[in-house]
């Protein structure tokens, strides 16, 4: 069938093409979950640290400073 070969090449250009965009999509949405989890994870150290009370040095490890 004549012009068959240029047919191919369209279509795999476009293949490519809309693989490239998969995957921009997923690195993106990826991204975006990993900074929302990081920001999560970053409140709850913070509260976490907020809310343990301050142990006196000298009860840390029962041994007395020198």
């Amino acid at each position: 069938m004549p012009g068959s070969g240029r047919a191919e090449l369209y279509f795999i250009g476009g293949m490519m093409i809309l693989i490239m965009v998969l995957c921009t999509a997923a690195v993106i949405f990826f991204f975006k979950t990993y900074k929302a989890e990081m920001k999560q994870k970053a409140e709850r150290l913070a509260e976490e640290n907020n809310s343990v009370p301050a142990i006196p040095a000298e009860k840390k490890g029962g041994v007395e400073n020198a």
